[in-house]
């Protein structure tokens, strides 16, 4: 019986401690995952604090990697590029017009057969072919030869491949290129276009040493750079789509093929922040457990079927309790912050996952007990939480975690936040409430 007990609490503790807080939910940041490295024009420093950015036009000598990992891409004197917070976005910016190329290095480099890269760009057509990863044996193109227009992959010395995807030159974009060790097919996607060529040999594979070209001329990176992540290993179909919905809603609703997470929209209320989701396409591709970089954790599905999908993203209002919002009579301020949420399969139709479990990171919050903590869902989807039925039977995991378990009221486009509840204590027969805030 010891030994039963010992096993369950291993296997509580390795569930608790893995929580997917990569990009929307997929890989680790702890540097024991696939996920090797992640670069946000937003975050040059990797500290998660995206407000100590450099200066408008600063050269960037490194743009730290946020993985876990320090992969981290370097540059010294003239070669750097520099930091734009021009425009919306943040961003790494690629001059190709100079006369001294500018490119950074990264401190992992390799052809890897078997691996996931995205970038998310908005590349200038500067006249020449323009790349993405360079490495002396190959690179990844914006566009493949001069005034080709086409997305492609090289292998110096022996061939170009071309895609029959535009280059997205003037435009956010979602460029993603994904290799199998198996296979000599290298499957591309743009936005919402996707091609798969055949590059000749499963020996071949995605090339990881800089950003850019390191010479002058033709094959330079041009334009903005917003972020890149990549994974040593080639990620499933539904992490692929639950990456492009995380970068599609941060970076201003890009279009994608599979847009299942539509709360990040103008007329649903710009829920665009820390995009995470699960999803599953079929038995062998699917994922079940996200975080990502904000604070709810959604896993365990008790009915997620195939082309299912919950997504999750937040208003970006101040993660503090508030008294002054609408909130039940029995609760006395609930957070600031509220998540919109999208329940729905690949072509666009309402689903019911499952009940889930739901974890928070309650992290700085203080008063916190499993007293009064209640998990408020905006369940008639309204638009408020005066008048739903909050959700009590909290569980402190430790490490300010807290969970919700069994939670069934979730549905496609429901709101949903924290709130702070009246205890109510028996005294000398008397009642009296006292507020736990």
């Amino acid at each position: 019986m010891k030994k039963k007990h010992l096993l369950s609490l291993s296997l509580f503790l390795l569930q608790f401690t893995f929580a997917q807080t990569g990009p929307g939910g997929v890989g680790l940041r702890n540097g024991t995952s696939s996920l090797d490295i992640w670069l946000r024009g937003n975050d040059i420093n990797a500290d998660n604090d995206l407000t100590n950015n450099p200066p408008n036009g600063s050269s960037v000598s490194t743009w730290a990697d946020f993985s876990g990992n320090s992969n981290h891409f370097t540059q010294i004197g003239n070669n750097r590029p520099t930091f734009s917070d021009i425009g919306v976005f943040d961003a790494v910016n690629f001059n190709a017009s100079l006369s001294t190329a500018q490119y950074m290095n990264s401190s992992l480099s390799g052809i890897f057969r078997n691996a996931s890269v995205f970038f998310v760009v908005n590349t200038v057509n500067d006249g020449n072919s323009n790349s993405l990863f360079d490495h002396s044996s190959a690179s990844l193109r914006v566009e493949q030869h001069l005034n080709s227009n086409q997305i492609g992959f090289t292998w110096y010395g022996i061939a170009d491949y071309v895609t029959n995807i535009p280059s997205p030159f003037g435009i956010n974009a979602i460029i993603s290129f994904h290799k199998s060790s198996t296979s000599s097919n290298l499957e591309v996607r743009s936005n919402n276009n996707s091609n798969t060529i055949n590059i000749d040999s499963a020996t071949r594979g995605i090339p990881v040493a800089r950003i850019g070209r390191n010479s002058i001329g033709s094959d330079e990176a041009s334009g903005n750079f917003y972020e890149i992540i990549f994974f040593n290993s080639q990620i499933n179909t539904a992490q692929k789509i639950i990456i492009e919905n995380y970068l599609s809603a941060k970076y201003g609703s890009i279009a994608i093929s599979m847009d299942i997470y539509n709360e990040d929209e103008p007329g649903a209320g710009n829920y665009d922040h820390e995009v995470a989701g699960i999803g599953r396409i079929n038995s062998s591709n699917q994922h079940n457990d996200s975080q990502g970089t904000g604070i709810v954790r959604i896993l365990n599905p008790t009915n997620l079927d195939d082309n299912e999908f919950l997504f999750w993203g937040h208003d970006n209002q101040p993660l503090q309790m508030n008294t002054n919002i609408d909130t039940p009579s029995s609760i006395k301020n609930r957070l600031t912050r509220v998540w919109r949420v999208s329940e729905s399969n690949t072509s666009g139709g309402d689903v019911d996952v499952g009940n889930i479990e739901m974890r928070f990171d309650l992290t700085g919050l203080s008063n916190i007990s499993t007293n009064n903590l209640r998990l408020l869902i905006d369940t008639n989807n309204n638009g408020n939480f005066n008048d739903d039925t909050p959700i009590s039977g909290a569980v402190n995991l430790g490490n300010n975690i807290y969970a919700f378990n069994n939670i069934s009221s979730i549905s496609n486009n429901t709101r949903f936040t924290l709130g702070l509840a009246l205890i109510t204590i028996i005294t000398n027969k008397r009642i009296t409430h006292r507020v736990i805030n």
